[in-house]
């Protein structure tokens, strides 16, 4: 054995075979260290991706339950909606409502959101409103069938509206929102606005799924607050029932399946992308076993080839380790093991770089509530420009109010005109950003005009010609006119508004002669008193919530308009006090508007009316509205939380008691109601409820007839496992140990 261990030939073998193993165990490892970090960076690829088209598609689920709002509060919708069988004077309000609901289906671009899919039901004439017809039930029921609904179900829901919640479910071959209405807010359900959700279009939204490999064994679904799904790519047999607490999770691993969950942040919903291990990292899995085969083969040639050399004895070591594959192959195994990797990452980067132009549509919702003057404070502000990606410092910001076919005076609106409209106005937007460098964002204001914002880098940049040669190009492409007034600029965009409101101004001064204006000073009618609409709307909202600083900041505004840039005739100033007065009715009772009046009145009545002290004194009447909404939603808050804790008192046993129950009996939202309760009793609403169930567990473990399930289905939990999980976590033992303790005590 010495002698063997001596030996030249077996000290060159030992030798050769540790300088081949040395190596191969670190690129072993680097190998193995590099592919975790690849397959890590997979997932986040993929949990980015869902979630940025959970996002877009969000946004527009948002604007579907906008519009089915504006249509139930439509005051035409309504007195239809309001008639009876046989009632007189009936012809006009229906073609009248037929026109409101086709002009609001049509007054947004939404995708998802097909005119040929949305229908009113009204109960009491027992009609259906769709594609700008009234069908009897009977023979809509074709339509209903077409989406593979049963016909007798959807007419039992249509006799029931009054229990029909509104919000997103599953029916048929899709799903659809539904949203009862009625004249009254408490009162008897008149109808119920249906919008059937394109899921064609959903799919489409989910575009980065070409860019998987194994198309047949995917599986994206959406699914609603409670996990039922809504909408699924593909059929989910073949995939897994997903609890609460997976869904919570961003990725998991499941039944041999990558699951990827993206919840939404204003709706509730669930996004879900199922995908198989192995085919999820399918390019991951080929090239590690390339990998290991190589590292097979070279330790097996590697092998052979130190004890041909140690044979030799003396064979350097460098030319053992260059033998190991033929002359070149080396060096080309490894460029194509680092080009298959640098493939997987430049592949999802693509998916990437699309994924970032989906910014464009989320910056597109920003500036549209930006421009309906939603944001209250900078800080709210700013947090939403970041989370879009939107610079908002060291920029100018200017308006253009842009209106088509300005030459027309368009008495009633059809539907191919409506179109027209829609291909000219995207055409301008497309050659608009691509003149400006697409610093520009776009909201439709109505059906033929759209407010153009521009972000621009210094006051130098000229807006007016880039509005001046669009309109050039318009005509010339389309042979239509298009009109245009360009606001000033703005430095803050909370007051981008203002700026919109000037637009607005330029426009009404166009001609034909002079089709794009920009706003002066001169274009303002001094005698006018200033009191634009989004004034009057914050000043409601400031003094309705009780935002004094708000409040005391658009009072300063119209101060400075009305006071320093107008001269105001006497009766005009009294028009302007009406106003204030209007909003203030709207937050007093009558005995407390008068007592205010009358204190108003008293500079209004003097000759020459002292404006400064006349803003003085109405600022210390808003001031005090205010402070009392404040204490009046208080006492309000408080006593609601009270009521709720009486209600969940009486039924915390039942086993649906949640956030979703207590809403919808005091008609408040899930994320309303949690936080009102933490503000108001300094607790969470799970917390409250699960204290209550336990202390009444506890009482039922004192009775050793009745076991551990029986305990935790009387309190309200539908698995024993839930029931012992928060039971440990409320007293601190299991709920056998609190019985023992119990039997203890006695």
């Amino acid at each position: 054995m010495k002698k063997l261990v001596k030996n030249s030939i077996s000290m060159f073998l030992v030798s050769y075979i540790m300088v081949l193993v040395v190596p191969l165990l670190i690129a072993t490892i680097g190998f193995q260290i590099a592919f975790r970090i690849v397959e890590d960076n997979l997932k986040v690829t993929h949990i980015n991706m869902l979630q940025r088209s959970a996002d877009i598609i969000e946004n527009e689920l948002v604007d579907v339950e906008s519009i089915a709002l504006q249509i139930a509060s439509d005051n035409v919708i309504l007195e239809m909606a309001s008639k009876k069988k046989g009632d007189s004077n009936y012809i006009l309000p229906a073609l009248d409502a037929l026109d409101n609901f086709t002009l609001y289906l049509n007054y947004k671009d939404i995708d998802l959101l097909s005119s040929s899919k949305a229908y009113i039901y009204l109960k009491n004439t027992d009609l259906v409103l769709y594609e700008r017809s009234y069908y009897k039930p009977h023979y809509f029921r074709t339509y209903v069938r077409g989406w593979d609904i049963d016909y007798d179900q959807w007419r039992m829901e249509m006799d029931n509206i009054d229990s029909m919640r509104s919000g997103f479910r599953r029916s048929g071959n899709g799903f659809e929102y539904v949203f009862p209405f009625s004249k009254q807010i408490f009162g008897e359900k008149q109808g119920v606005i249906v919008f059937r959700i394109d899921g064609d279009v959903v799919a489409r939204k989910m575009e980065f799924i070409n860019n998987l490999d194994s198309r047949e064994t995917y599986m994206v679904e959406i699914l609603d607050e409670t996990g039922g799904q809504l909408w699924a790519s593909h059929s989910a047999e073949e995939f897994p029932e997903l609890s609460f607490e997976d869904l919570e999770k961003s990725y998991l691993e499941k039944d041999g399946l990558s699951v990827i969950v993206a919840k939404s942040e204003k709706i509730g919903l669930y996004y879900v992308l199922v995908l198989p291990v192995k085919e999820s990292l399918s390019q991951l899995a080929a090239l590690k076993n390339i990998v290991l085969l190589l590292l097979v083969s070279a330790t097996a040639v590697g092998v052979a080839l130190a004890l041909t050399q140690a044979v030799r004895k003396g064979r350097p070591v460098d030319e053992a380790l260059h033998a190991l594959s033929p002359v070149g192959e080396e060096p080309e195994r490894y460029v194509n093991l680092g080009t298959a990797v640098s493939d997987i990452v430049k592949k999802h980067e693509n998916v990437l770089q699309e994924v970032e132009q989906n910014k464009i549509t989320l910056q597109k919702a920003f500036f549209d509530e930006l421009l309906k003057a939603e944001f209250s404070t900078e800080a709210q502000l700013r947090y939403r420009a970041e989370k879009v990606d939107v610079d908002i410092d060291n920029q100018f910001y200017q308006t253009a109010f842009i209106q088509l076919f300005a030459e027309n005076d368009f008495i009633s609106v059809d539907q191919q005109t409506i179109n027209e409209i829609k291909v000219v106005s995207r055409l301008m937007k497309d050659y608009l950003r691509k003149i400006s460098g697409n610093n520009v964002w776009f909201h439709k204001k109505n059906y033929n005009s759209e407010i153009a914002i521009f972000a621009i880098d210094n006051i130098e940049e000229d807006v007016f010609d880039l509005i001046k040669q669009t309109k050039e190009w318009v005509m010339g492409e389309c042979h239509i006119e298009i009109t245009s007034g360009i606001g000033g600029t703005c430095n803050n965009l909370l007051l981008i508004w203002r700026s919109m409101e000037e637009a607005r101004i330029a426009l009404e001064n166009c001609s034909r002669n002079n089709p794009v204006v920009s706003y002066r000073a001169e274009l303002v009618k001094s005698d006018e008193y200033y009191f634009p609409s989004i004034a009057e709307e914050k000043l409601e909202e400031g003094i309705r919530s009780g935002q004094w600083q708000e409040t005391k900041d658009i009072l300063a505004l119209l101060e400075t308009e009305n006071c320093v840039n107008r001269k105001l005739h006497r009766s005009k100033f009294i028009k302007l006090n009406q106003k204030f007065m209007d909003i203030l009715g709207g937050a007093c009772n009558k005995e407390e508007l008068q007592e205010k009046a009358f204190w108003i009145n008293e500079v209004l009545m003097q000759p020459e009316i002292p404006q400064q002290e006349y803003f003085q004194r109405l600022r210390q009447l808003y001031r005090k509205v205010c402070n009392d909404n404040v204490e009046k939603k208080q006492e309000q808050k408080s006593q609601m939380v009270e009521e709720i804790k009486e209600y969940i008192r009486a039924h915390f046993c039942e086993s649906d008691m949640g956030l979703t129950k207590v809403g919808s009996q005091f008609r408040v939202s899930e994320s309303y109601l949690s936080t009102l309760f933490k503000e108001q009793s300094g607790g969470n609403f799970g917390d409250f409820l699960e204290t209550l169930r336990i202390e009444r567990a506890c009482e039922l473990l004192q009775d050793r007839t009745i076991t551990v399930n029986e305990v935790a289905e009387e309190v309200g939990y539908n698995s024993v496992q839930s029931f012992r999980r928060a039971f440990k976590r409320v007293k601190g033992v299991s709920p056998k140990e609190q019985r023992e303790k119990g039997e203890g005590n006695h």
